[in-house]
């Protein structure tokens, strides 16, 4: 009769596998902030990576030429470009069947609206100004520290009310 060791870890099973690319640096830093709050014990082995830039359509190309064997890819990225490269960024992903999340005009606006309303009419670059001035710098973009400071998880769970986007970005953490 064989017995089983108490001591020895058990591994882990992963359900499913997601891949979340994220267009830049600051959506790659985010979404690893928001993996971290919400993405534990449900089964789902998170992958979070960056583009390195280029049309909108380069960067599903991009995320759907990443290695690896994934039940669901997600590009996650800012709405802020010329209306045909968007279009043709949407037929790639549709025929590439990745799910594509646009953040509107940018991920600094949904950034900045988590802590008040912030009006549409400016361009992406005020923005990022903004929120590089006002909550972290450029140069403190890839420290993490920096996020769990600024957003915790009250924060974020109250703006995902407000801010649908935010809120799909969430929702794809907990899944």
């Amino acid at each position: 009769m064989s017995r089983t060791n108490p001591y020895k870890k058990k591994r882990r099973r992963v359900n499913k596998t997601l891949l979340v690319f994220g267009e830049g640096l600051g959506e790659e830093m985010f979404l690893k902030h928001l993996k971290k709050l919400y993405s534990f014990n449900n089964g789902i082995a998170i992958t979070i990576k960056k583009g390195k830039g280029g049309s909108a359509r380069n960067i599903v190309v991009d995320a759907s030429k990443t290695s690896g064997d994934f039940d669901k890819k997600i590009v996650v990225l800012d709405n802020d470009k010329p209306k045909k490269e968007m279009l043709e960024a949407r037929r790639e992903a549709k025929k590439r069947k990745i799910k594509l999340i646009e953040n509107t005009p940018c991920l600094e606006f949904i950034l900045l609206s988590v802590f008040n309303k912030e009006p549409k009419e400016k361009l992406s670059l005020y923005y990022k100004h903004k929120f590089e001035s006002k909550y972290i710098k450029k140069k403190k973009r890839t420290n993490l520290k920096e996020y769990d400071k600024i957003f915790p998880k009250k924060i974020l769970d109250s703006g995902r009310l407000k801010i649908p986007s935010l809120h799909k970005l969430i929702l794809i953490m907990e899944a």
